[in-house]
């Protein structure tokens, strides 16, 4: 008695265990119609979200929202929000005041960014806008003592550089057309006390030609595909290619 007992036990134990590994509609049981996560050998894991891998320079010099591609102006601190971008472009800016002028770029959460304007009293300038980072744009914020304008631009704007001798006073964004076909010698000349820093974009990563602070005198190479130059400095200067 106590064997059948026992078999018809262990029957019913077998049943169980089969209506739970298989489904309602004799298929597999729910646990495996989860999604799969691939392991190393079986195929990509799927992810819902998506680093987005940051273009060449010379490939971000596009047009940028056209909405935003106007002159701002205020006095004081302020702030000036935008269509949020990746592409490179120009801001021209002046400041009437005595005190120090900072203009920051604003990244949706992201750390405080380095200024791409950072001056004392006047100033007027043109400066290249996500030009060294990934950081997607949304905005800047201005401090300022005094009356101040922002005119935003595309880079195809820019002062032309032919290859002749080129000068001028303060921050400035060149381009080149065509682009550098091959490593060239440049000559850079500035006179101040300032730092200036002289930047080449192009097919690869943005590169220093110059990094130095007061009057600076030298000639360096001129990387292959160069298609901006940057200049930052509160001095005058004179690049001439060899």
């Amino acid at each position: 008695m106590k064997v059948a007992i026992g078999i018809v036990s262990a029957l019913l134990f077998l049943t169980v265990v089969a209506a739970i590994t298989r489904g309602s509609d004799g298929g597999p049981a729910a646990r495996d119609t989860l999604p799969l996560v691939s392991q190393p050998g079986h195929g990509p894991v799927q992810s819902a979200t998506r680093t987005p891998t940051r273009a060449p320079a010379a490939e971000r010099i596009s047009p940028p929202p056209e909405a935003d591609m106007r002159t701002y102006s205020g006095a004081g601190d302020d702030l000036v929000l935008l269509q949020t971008t990746e592409v490179m472009f120009l801001a021209s800016l002046t400041h009437r005041g005595t005190s120090t002028f900072i203009v920051r770029p604003l990244v949706r959460n992201g750390p405080e960014q380095p200024p791409i304007v950072h001056a004392v009293g006047g100033y007027q300038g043109t400066v290249l806008v996500n030009g060294h980072d990934g950081k997607v744009l949304h905005g800047f914020a201005i401090k300022a003592d005094g009356a101040w304008t922002l005119a935003l631009k595309p880079v195809t704007l820019a002062r032309a550089w032919t290859g002749g001798p080129v000068s001028g006073r303060g921050d400035e964004v060149l381009t080149l057309s065509p682009a550098s076909p091959g490593p060239t010698t440049v000559r850079i000349e500035h006179a101040g006390s300032g730092n200036v820093t002289v930047h080449a974009y192009g097919d690869g990563s943005p590169g220093i030609l110059v990094h130095e602070i007061g009057t600076y005198h030298g000639e360096v190479p001129l990387p292959a595909g160069t298609s901006l130059v940057t200049i930052t400095t509160d001095g005058t200067w004179t690049l001439t290619r060899t």
